[in-house]
């Protein structure tokens, strides 16, 4: 007989259930608001026995158990939508929410960049003199991505080494 107790979510561990707690808290405002909606919407219909449970049992139809270290479940074609759903929510998560301190120090020094580069200093030595005279470390190919970004239809765009 099993010592472990099967847990009406699929999730049978505390632990397993703690982390899709927290894999929900990463994900973005929007998809957070889906699963809630998914759950209370099993609520009303009263087939799990708690709303905890219902909780349990959206986050887990999202996609939460066919991405975690923990192996994949039968994949059909439904859990691979929800892996890119997922990865589509945490990329936006990064773009929107949670801005790179280094991107600002550059986008606040940017018409530098851009006067440098303009002068024919390639990303190189760009990223050499803010290391030296600003104190910011940037590599050039961060450089090069951003100017990529910024700067899409420049005439004056040099090829660089």
């Amino acid at each position: 007989m099993s010592k472990l107790a099967i847990h009406p979510s699929g999730l049978n561990t505390a632990k397993e259930r703690a982390r899709a707690l927290r894999w929900l808290a990463g994900l973005a405002e929007s998809d957070r608001e889906r699963i809630l909606f998914d759950a209370f919407t099993a609520c009303a219909t009263a087939t799990p026995p708690t709303p905890y449970v219902a909780l349990l049992i959206a986050i887990r139809r999202f996609g939460f158990d066919t991405i975690r270290r923990r192996g994949f479940r039968a994949a059909a074609p439904e859990q691979f939508e929800d892996f890119q759903r997922v990865r589509e929510s945490r990329a936006r998560n990064i773009r929107e929410e949670r801005p790179s301190p280094l991107r600002d120090k550059v986008l606040h020094r940017w018409a530098l960049v851009r006067e440098l580069h303009g002068q024919g200093l390639g990303f190189r030595l760009i990223a050499r003199y803010f290391s030296k005279q600003l104190r910011v470390q940037v590599s050039p190919s961060y450089l090069r991505k951003m100017w990529r970004e910024l700067e899409p239809g420049c005439e004056n765009c040099q090829p660089q080494p």
